[in-house]
């Protein structure tokens, strides 16, 4: 069942689904010009981080998840999916690979295969949004970054890290918005037990990083981590 902080947005990702398959042209650009269009008509915002850049062909991810495992688009269009999305489905396969993988050497195999550490990174937002739509238990991300983490190439150890510290941030975030996290000593005690599933040292994120989530996934503005900090 998709959270209900996460609706709006899975309306307006069907919504688009709608218009691809009636008007089934629609190429790559096409679609993040539509993605586009149809967030800032609903005022909905794509999940993103510190990165700013090419959030919309980015939030492809999104739309891939919704139609795949919500819609089960692949038994009508699958032909045009993997066509049109044929980035998504690459990483989606290859996170698979990664999570059930014996040795560090195919994990290596993997990752070299992907070209660099923004495809990387694209593959664990492909985990992350499938956990946020529960389409997937959050077991798989921590263990895939833990695979990564323990390649120790210097590239993708920091890819995990940074990674490790957005989810903790996102899902602190996220925490906020359902209204769970009423004080500050509760935040840095989640912040620590997130920590602590990941099994590896990251930086654990700051305010700001949660705030700037807060502000830019959720539209909700500083006040509300302001009460978190201030509650005793």
């Amino acid at each position: 069942m998709i959270p209900e902080i996460y609706k709006k947005k899975v309306s307006v990702l069907m919504e688009i689904w709608g218009l691809i398959t009636a008007l089934k042209d629609l190429d790559r650009e096409k679609i993040i010009d539509l993605l586009r269009e149809k967030y800032e008509e609903n005022e909905v915002k794509p999940f993103r981080g510190f990165k700013a850049e090419n959030l919309y062909e980015k939030e492809l991810i999104s739309l891939y998840v919704i139609g795949k495992y919500g819609l089960n688009i692949y038994d009508e269009y699958k032909d045009y999916v993997e066509e049109v999305f044929f980035l998504e489905e690459t990483l989606d396969s290859l996170a698979q690979e990664i999570h059930s993988s014996k040795s560090r050497e195919e994990v290596i195999k993997y990752l070299s295969s992907l070209g660099d550490k923004e495809k990387i990174s694209r593959l664990l937002r492909l985990i992350f949004t499938k956990i946020i739509f529960n389409f997937e238990k959050e077991e798989v991300i921590i263990n895939v970054l833990r695979k990564i983490n323990d390649t120790n190439i210097e590239d993708y150890v920091h890819t995990a890290k940074s990674f490790s510290r957005f989810y903790t941030a996102f899902m602190i975030a996220e925490s906020i918005a359902k209204n769970q996290i009423k004080n500050k000593v509760f935040m840095d005690a989640m912040k620590k037990a997130i920590a602590v599933k990941i099994g590896f040292k990251y930086p654990l994120p700051k305010d700001e990083y949660i705030e700037l989530i807060l502000n830019e996934v959720f539209d909700i503005k500083r006040s509300s981590l302001f009460k978190v900090r201030s509650n005793v």
